[in-house]
């Protein structure tokens, strides 16, 4: 890429491009050296995009119905509250669309059937939120609450049109509390139900991935502040609860956009040393690379092949190195 990214975003794009977004831009993704500039992947090679309003990164990108991108909230530095701005790519250029109901950052937004887009939970300064909005296109409106607070956790549209949450962390001024539950939405009702039971561990920096017979898949995550606590293990969401699904070759964290659905059912999982495909109840390894990359963000292309963009590795070191990878 032009520029170093990790915890940006990925978008295709309807003629075959892919968009890529902000992030942190400088080896210890600290300070206020964010990526600004957008740029965009197309015949092989990257460009300059359009500016962005301003810098953001753990922020979301969201593909909408009409060919637009809502890029909604994520942090303007390392020390500052996370932005309550949002902001839709039209094709060539970033249009302000208005302030959220609520400042958020390592949230997650998840288009709805209807086209509306579910900006749930995330974290306005040092405290998760329980809050929740739906942008219908034009502008930003507050709906139910969650039971609780939660951040950094996962979520996926359903076949029946409800959105699985999962997982994530409770962040309160006085500590962190990993969570070991899912919540439903259901956007026909705006109410929340609590899936029965439990997840085995606590976990977040998680993913979720919608399945074609309408099952969710849980990827990864991490059971504490700890880079040793990342999980190779999924799980199968059916049937209204959560079953033991296949391991993955190695474990994977910090991978909010790095998990994709592809047009054929089957899920692509980035993050780590290399990308893995989950088709048929289990995974296989696709290729592994060299570079390890955290926080990267991968999109799917015409082609039937995957671009996986970015990250950084152990040591907090920020790579503009791409995979191109065929899935075919």
């Amino acid at each position: 890429m032009r520029v170093a990214r990790a915890a940006h975003t990925a978008t295709p794009l309807p003629d075959g491009r892919v968009v890529v977004v902000g992030g942190c831009a400088t080896d210890g993704c600290g300070g206020t050296d964010l990526a600004v500039a957008s740029e965009i992947y197309a015949g092989g090679g990257f460009t300059a995009g359009p500016p962005l309003s301003g810098p953001r990164f753990n922020h979301t990108a969201t593909a909408l119905g009409d060919g637009r991108v809502l890029v909604a909230g994520g942090f303007p530095d390392e020390r500052s509250a996370p932005n309550g701005t949002a902001e839709v790519f039209t094709g060539d250029r970033f249009a302000p669309v208005g302030a959220m109901t609520a400042r958020r950052g390592n949230h997650t937004a998840t288009r709805l059937r209807d086209g509306r887009v579910l900006l749930v939970g995330g974290v306005s300064g040092r405290s998760a939120l329980a809050t929740a909005e739906v942008f219908d296109g034009d502008a930003f409106r507050a709906v139910a609450p969650m039971p609780g607070p939660r951040s950094r956790h996962g979520a996926a549209l359903l076949a029946d049109g409800r959105v699985l949450v999962v997982g994530g962390q409770a962040a309160t001024p006085h500590g962190m509390a990993l969570l070991d539950t899912a919540l439903l939405y259901d956007p026909a009702r705006d109410v929340w139900e609590r899936v029965p039971g439990r997840l085995p561990v606590p976990a977040y920096k998680l993913a979720v991935a919608p399945l074609p017979d309408g099952r969710a898949l849980v990827v990864g995550g991490q059971t504490a502040d700890d880079p040793d606590a990342r999980l190779a293990t999924t799980l199968v969401y059916a049937d209204g609860r959560f079953h033991e699904g296949p391991a993955m070759a190695e474990p994977r964290y910090k991978i909010s956009d790095a998990v994709v659905t592809l047009p054929d059912g089957r899920v692509a999982v980035a993050g780590g040393f290399g990308v893995e495909v989950y088709a048929e109840g289990g995974f296989r390894p696709v290729v592994r690379g060299t570079v390890e990359r955290q926080y990267p963000a991968m999109a799917a292309l015409p082609d039937g092949s995957v671009l996986v963009t970015g990250g950084y590795d152990d040591r907090t070191r920020v790579t503009a190195t791409v995979l191109r990878v065929d899935l075919t």
